[in-house]
């Protein structure tokens, strides 16, 4: 191994559901990077380290819920050694070091990413950030069959447009920095789409993608515990992702989700099925529990959630057994 040079981080940031562990495992295979399982620890740890306090960053690293999904960790001795944000990643994602012909590039695929942009960027320098950009439609039809996501059309709608909106600002105002890619542009395995993103968080406009280069391995194994979600993580793009929602979602489904977002999905260029869609009625408000009860519905979900969490066993904790 040899020593770390400043980590090179590329930051995915999406509306969850959204495809960034798969687009994180294709760039791990093709910048040669490391990726790691979603770290949704980084806004809390960074404060503590812009404040100083390595102590209380990995104390907040060591119990938060996302750090349990982490096999691969540096010891504590080594992260409380750490005098810069760079520094502390750099341990946490290459703990052993770096491998001969391997460089120092961080593939981070969790969902919230362009939430903390600002933060993000001031603490890595040479960081590149991906707002990555999926059909509303089919992010529905993918999340409502998971335990913890919107479960109705109209709720999809809204969550869906506020978890976009972060990444679409990001990209707007710092365009040297965060690039707007869709979902869809990526699984049709078209290279030149690749390419242009290549280049651009890479920095070098000679790369070029190939077909042979999208089917190769990351190395990236899905945590055991969010497995389930990922099935086609590893393979090659395929455009069938792309379409499922089309026969997955009812026709009222879909006309209700383009009542409450058809606006979002004109801008981003998605075509309506539905030129003139008819909002819910009472009745069907009342039977999704949009009405009056969506609160208790959040509740509910939120509870389901933390017990899920807690099923996932501490591999270090474990360890010490």
């Amino acid at each position: 191994m040899i020593d770390l040079p400043e980590i090179q981080p590329v930051f995915i940031g999406a509306c969850p559901r959204s495809g960034t562990t798969f687009l994180g495992d294709r760039l791990g295979a093709l910048l040669n990077g490391r990726v790691t399982p979603e770290s949704q620890f980084k806004r809390q740890v960074l404060m503590a380290l812009r404040d100083k306090n390595t102590e209380r960053a990995v104390a907040i690293l060591e119990n938060h819920y996302t750090y349990r999904l982490w096999t691969k960790r540096p010891s504590r001795a080594a992260l409380l050694a750490c005098d810069t944000p760079s520094e502390f990643f750099a341990k946490l994602v290459f703990p052993d070091g770096l491998k001969p012909g391997e460089v120092p590039v961080w593939i981070d695929h969790t969902p919230i990413n362009l939430d903390n942009f600002s933060l993000l960027r001031d603490a890595f320098p040479k960081a590149r950030f991906i707002s990555l950009v999926r059909d509303g439609r089919a992010v529905f039809s993918s999340v409502r069959k998971l335990e913890w996501g919107p479960t109705t059309p109209i709720q999809a709608a809204s969550w869906w447009a506020a978890r976009t909106a972060p990444g679409l600002a990001a990209s707007l105002t710092y365009p040297e920095l965060c690039m707007t890619v869709h979902y869809e542009d990526l699984v049709c395995g078209n290279p030149d789409n690749w390419t242009k993103l290549l280049r651009f968080v890479s920095e070098d406009d000679t790369r070029m993608v190939t077909i042979e280069d999208l089917a190769k391995q990351s190395g990236f194994d899905v945590p055991e515990f969010t497995k389930h979600q990922h099935a086609l993580v590893g393979a090659a793009p395929s455009v069938t992702r792309a379409e499922a929602w089309r026969h997955d979602l009812s026709p009222r489904e879909i006309e209700l989700f383009e009542v409450n977002a058809g606006a979002l999905l004109d801008t981003l260029g998605y075509d309506r099925e539905y030129q003139f869609p008819r909002y819910a009625s009472r009745g069907e408000m009342i039977r999704m529990g949009e009405w009056p009860v969506r609160i208790t519905a959040q509740v509910l979900t939120r509870i389901r959630l933390a017990r899920r969490w807690r099923k996932v066993k501490d591999p270090a904790k474990d360890a010490s057994k």
